[in-house]
């Protein structure tokens, strides 16, 4: 890994675990969905309001380590306002960069220096599961969010 790679993971990961903006609980929300890492407890509900096929509010509760929940909030800032479409291509990009096998380097996949920080669970394959675990069961729960759209 890169010094900048370092710098931002250090920098992004501890700024964004401290932000509170998503955290709390919507008065009112359309989906729910729970991640929970067993291994390690990280546990965070994600309550989400999806209206005309766009994710019009996020927010979440639970507990789990820096970069879990750094990435948690990362997730519903970049995931907000989107589309059906918008939201797997989000998915899918942050899922690239955490994955160690990826053919592509984490600077060509996205200029975006927030979701680069994460780039190092590349390197510490033991992070990549708090890294990814909202964004995976995000991927998971997909159709119910937005059941008139296909993952193809």
């Amino acid at each position: 890994m890169n010094d900048r790679l370092k710098s931002l993971y250090q920098t992004v990961i501890l700024t964004k675990a401290k932000d509170k903006k998503f955290v709390g609980q919507l008065e009112s929300y359309t989906h729910s969905i729970t991640a929970y890492n067993p291994l390690c407890g990280d546990k965070y509900e994600l309550q989400i309001i999806v209206e005309d096929d766009v994710v019009k509010s996020l927010k979440y509760n639970g507990s789990g380590c820096s970069i879990s929940k750094a990435s948690t909030t990362v997730l519903c800032e970049k995931l907000e306002g989107c589309n059906a479409q918008q939201v797997l291509s989000g998915i899918a990009e942050f899922m690239e960069i955490v994955d160690s096998d990826a053919s592509r380097n984490a600077e060509e996949i996205t200029k975006n220096e927030e979701l680069l920080a994460f780039a190092a669970a590349r390197e510490f394959p033991e992070r990549k599961s708090c890294a990814d675990l909202s964004w995976k069961e995000l991927q998971k729960q997909f159709n119910q969010l937005f059941p008139y759209h296909s993952k193809e």
